[in-house]
């Protein structure tokens, strides 16, 4: 076998951020489903989270592979924060809502409301 694809695939992580990105796909394409079998607004937002979550994961993976310790000081320091927090702020964001839209489509098929 072939020791840089060795390197790339296994050291580097490649083959674990393509599935990663590949179950997120699926998730997001799950909720998608779901959204239009359940007309419910929790179905809508775990559809939103889930598609967040995906961006995000994808904007880390961009970020890592153009930002390294070497480059790291010919880029402005602002730009360097927003670009690493934005794709941790979608992540963070879409978990969120994948959970609120699960709560908020038990409690919609409960008869409660959603608001308190």
């Amino acid at each position: 076998m072939n020791n840089l694809l060795f390197d790339t695939i296994i050291k580097q992580g490649l083959l674990l951020d393509i599935f990663g990105v590949i179950g997120l796909g699926l998730v997001a394409l799950a909720a998608i489903r779901f959204a239009k079998k359940c007309d419910s607004t929790g179905a809508t937002v775990m559809t939103w989270g889930a598609i967040s979550l995906l961006i995000g994961r994808i904007g880390i993976m961009i970020f890592a592979h153009y930002v390294t310790p070497l480059n790291q000081g010919d880029f402005d320091p602002t730009m360097l924060a927003i670009c690493k927090n934005v794709p941790l702020t979608l992540l963070t964001l879409g978990l969120g809502a994948i959970v609120w839209g699960l709560w908020g489509h038990e409690r919609q098929l409960s008869g409660e409301p959603i608001t308190d």
